[in-house]
């Protein structure tokens, strides 16, 4: 059997230079000479969605070393979270939708492409996992007066949750950034671009409280425990000293 490849994910804030870090270690890859497979493009580029594994590892004639990745996805249930469930519009839907959706969003991603791919030998690059779950969903349920530790626990045993924590990320990236007025800057910057999910949570006051949360013990011990290497970087300074940080940490 292949040795395991390294899952590798990038979660925070909305517009804090997750696709700076992402970047850079896809740029870095392929300096090395390893091929790169972008899932999301994918998605968006083919009616059929996620991809199969014989897309991204099927030798001798398709061969990568690393793919990318994003949750939620760009087809199916993670189109519906993206562009109907976390969007400003006139429909209400409940936390456990969301969490429901998610953790079976994630639990076909895994299923489909990460756990095949590293099984494989090949490394992946993730944008976000079940952390922004746990973090989004723990101040919702601050807003509506629920216990954030019950929430927490209830998340923790959805099928696609499991597996992710069974096949736990071996590096968790988290970018910090102490000014959040500038992070609503960037994200304004985006608005007009494919990047804008007008989501609902891509205000100054929410941010500023799921920074808090990002940044918590709980959330860093319950991946350090699975065995997720967790390391910070500063991403207030540019998206030069982004990238460098990431690579240092990579």
């Amino acid at each position: 059997m292949a040795e395991r490849g390294l899952f590798v994910v990038i979660d925070g804030l909305d517009g804090i230079g997750k696709g700076e870090i992402e970047r850079a270690i896809i740029t870095y890859e392929q300096k090395l000479g390893k091929a790169v497979f972008d899932s999301v493009a994918f998605s968006k580029a083919n009616r059929k969605g996620l991809p199969e594994l014989r897309d991204f590892w099927n030798p001798p004639e398709t061969h990568y070393h690393t793919v990318i990745t994003a949750e939620p996805t760009y087809e199916g249930i993670g189109h519906n979270i993206r562009f109907e469930i976390t969007a400003r519009n006139e429909r209400d839907y409940s936390a456990e939708t969301e969490i429901q959706a998610y953790s079976l969003n994630r639990l076909i991603l895994m299923k489909r492409v990460v756990i095949p791919a590293i099984s494989n030998g090949l490394n992946v690059v993730q944008s976000r996992c079940f952390s922004a779950t746990l973090a989004y969903q723990t101040l919702r349920a601050e807003d509506e007066g629920r216990n954030p530790e019950n929430t927490r626990h209830r998340i923790l045993v959805h099928e696609g949750n499991k597996l992710q924590l069974e096949y736990h990320p071996d590096l968790l990236i988290i970018p910090r950034i102490k000014n959040i007025d500038e992070l609503m800057k960037r994200i304004e910057a985006r608005k007009d671009s494919t990047k804008d999910d007008n989501s609902i949570f891509d205000n100054s006051q929410f941010q500023k409280r799921l920074n808090r949360v990002y940044q918590s013990s709980w959330l860093r011990k319950l991946f350090e425990s699975a065995g997720t290497t967790v390391e910070y970087l500063d991403a207030s300074i540019s998206p030069e000293s982004t990238r460098k940080q990431a690579l240092e940490i990579y």
